[in-house]
């Protein structure tokens, strides 16, 4: 009898499975589909029980010779296998090959920029160390990825423990991302022998960097020493464990009040700079941070630059806060206030939307003295200064919201830029207005989707971001996601919106969300079946676009037709002018197309005559708005 309950209680969950399979119409590509059938993942977004991914813990020691411009360094790597395969092979990335001649790149470089790329001096893998010098099949180097051949099998839940010992120039000429920007100002990322991720979808991904695809990394736990000259202050990925053997106390008084100081505090000054008042004097300082359960680390060098710090509340259970902080040169316009636009954004992604406390001990920001564009890593940004107030904050904020998409998410940008892209164009918007009010943020993105909107060479989002290579990429990556965000806000409500991001963010924080995780659980949590807006939106090529089909005039009764002419589904906005000036606006969801209907009918009742009706806005994307306005004669 317990038997056939057992078995009766299988059937039902398969079946309950099955049907959850097939009341989805979204492409479900194969290599997907078959996670989910092993129940690795859920068709109701959530992890499934035989969820797993794999981890590596370095332990990294390097010195940065600012003179030469020279980075080397040594490191431990445990690898775990979590996953359910034999591993004969382990995938290692050495991003910095992508300065070496005959790379594999995206466009020209100059060829004054080319370096030796990572020089690799010893490997050692569970003991054996191997002969570079004479492969004999142990060792094969791509462009950016070197395959290295395990001694023994790795099964699953065992270790891997693997050495290196390597160096490279930190580049001055093609600053790709991070570089030595000159006078010993440094931002320093994909620096270190990195294992790369073998996951549930694609086992290893062996996929070269090329320049303008980006990352996906798994969650690991770093040690890191770096020492540099005196004089020199590190900021890191991390938090820094001796800070009273490089500081001197006056610093370590100011960081200790920033802190917990909503105000701005000078943390380093140019006058403490000049009397060489800030570290420990010794030929040498060794900087120690450490980092757990974090995708990357990077570190930013500098004997000049000044710091501002804050900090914000982001647990208000707790009371737990967060430092906020900039460095920069002196005098670089609008960094002043850095300190303050970081801990603003802090505060919005913690507290109002997605309300998802930030998880870190700190932000750090540094200036490259660059005119603008910025790059991410945890806890750490490396920004240009942009002359236009409105445009450092979006900067600032834009690449804090990729400590939350991708890292706290564990996304793959080489495959699904706009799972991170898109949410860090969309979330500075009431940041960027909350100090600029005058400055329309929303419009120019609305505008740049738009007017790329339905080209020939605009590809789908859902395509993976490595295949697209067209001059199209950044609207595919940034704000046509970025608007579909804004337009699910507005069909859901902020309520049920947050609710859905929230519970998104809470299943998989931490782990390596897929596109068809992110729409599971939309549709679970709004309870709704959302499909007929994630196909226009992600999955097809198309555009946004509605127009005035006709206007119906009879004994004060108005009836505007609107026609949806683009695949694109927007929410509906008409404008009725009246011949006194006056107006009367209405509005609907972009639910008005749900069910695959090309027409939606307005109706309104006025004692007043009509002069125009108008459509749309100028926040609402319409790839041809020459269609949009109707004068009623």
């Amino acid at each position: 009898m317990k038997k056939t309950i057992v078995t009766s209680f299988l059937l039902i969950f398969v079946f309950t499975l099955f049907l959850q399979a097939q009341n989805t119409t979204l492409y479900l590509p194969l290599n997907v589909k078959a996670s989910n059938e092993k129940g690795v993942r859920n068709y109701d977004g959530t992890p499934g029980k035989k969820y797993w991914q794999n981890k590596s813990v370095y332990k990294i020691q390097a010195e940065l010779l600012p003179d030469s411009s020279i980075l080397r360094g040594k490191e431990t790597v445990k690898y775990f296998n979590n996953s359910p395969d034999t591993l004969r092979r382990v995938v290692v990335r050495l991003y910095q090959d992508i300065f070496k001649q005959g790379a594999t790149r995206d466009w020209m470089f100059n060829p004054n920029g080319f370096t030796k790329g990572d020089v690799i001096t010893e490997i050692i893998i569970d003991g054996d160390t191997l002969d570079l010098k004479n492969y004999d099949g142990e060792i094969m180097r791509g462009s950016t990825n070197l395959f290295l051949r395990l001694p023994k099998p790795l099964a699953p839940g065992n270790v891997a423990t693997l050495k290196f010992k390597w160096n490279f120039k930190v580049p001055d000429v093609i600053k790709l991302r991070m570089g030595n920007y000159g006078d010993g100002d440094m931002f320093v990322s994909y620096w270190y022998p990195q294992i790369s991720v073998y996951d549930d979808v694609d086992g290893w991904d062996v996929l070269d960097y090329t320049g303008s695809v980006e990352f996906y990394n798994d969650f690991s736990d770093f040690d890191f020493q770096i020492t540099v000259p005196d004089n020199f202050t590190i900021w890191a990925t991390g938090d820094l464990v001796n800070a009273d053997s490089v500081y001197q106390e006056g610093i370590l008084e100011k960081l200790d009040k920033a802190k917990k100081s909503d105000e701005t505090v000078q943390i380093i000054s140019k006058k403490e700079r000049d009397e060489k008042a800030v570290t420990v004097h010794n030929l040498k300082n060794v900087w120690h941070f450490v980092a757990k359960n974090v995708t990357d680390v990077s570190f930013a060098v500098s004997d000049s630059y000044v710091w501002d710090g804050a900090s914000v509340i982001v647990d208000s259970t707790t009371g737990r806060r967060a430092l906020t902080s900039v460095v920069y040169e002196d005098g670089t316009p609008n960094f002043n206030e850095g300190a303050q636009f970081a801990r603003a954004t802090i505060n919005y992604l913690s507290n109002i939307l997605p309300a998802f406390n930030y998880p870190y001990s700190h932000h750090t920001t540094f200036c490259n003295k660059s005119t603008g564009g910025g790059m991410e890593t945890p806890m750490m940004a490396d920004d240009g200064a942009p002359s236009v107030r409105s445009r450092t904050i979006g900067l600032i904020a834009h690449e804090i919201t990729h400590t939350y998409f991708p890292f706290i998410m564990g996304t793959n940008e080489r495959k699904y830029a706009w799972m991170d892209e898109g949410w860090a164009t969309f979330f500075p918007t009431e940041i960027i207005a909350g100090f600029e009010p005058s400055y329309d943020y929303w419009q120019r993105i609305v505008s740049r989707y738009e007017n790329s909107a339905g080209q020939e060479a605009e590809i789908a989002p859902i395509v993976p971001s490595y295949m697209n290579r067209g001059k199209y990429r950044r609207i595919a990556f940034y704000n046509r996601p970025a608007c579909a965000y804004m337009e699910l806000e507005k069909l859901l409500g902020r309520k049920t919106f947050k609710k859905a991001l929230l519970a998104y963010m809470n299943r998989w924080h931490g782990k390596h969300p897929l596109p068809w995780d992110f729409f599971f659980t939309f549709n679970k949590v709004s309870g709704q079946d959302l499909d007929w807006f994630w196909k226009p939106w992600f999955f097809e090529e198309g555009y946004p676009d509605l127009q005035i089909e006709e206007v119906q005039s009879e004994d004060g009764n108005y009836d505007v037709t609107v026609k949806k002419a683009g695949n694109i589904p927007t929410r509906v906005k008409l404008t009725f002018v009246f011949e006194d000036g006056s107006k009367k606006v209405k509005e609907f969801k972009a639910s008005v197309w749900k069910y695959g209907n090309k027409f939606a009918h307005v109706k309104i009742h006025s004692g007043k005559k009509l002069s125009k009706v108008l459509l749309g806005s100028k926040h609402i994307p319409d790839a041809d708005r020459t269609n949009n306005i109707s004068e009623l004669k």
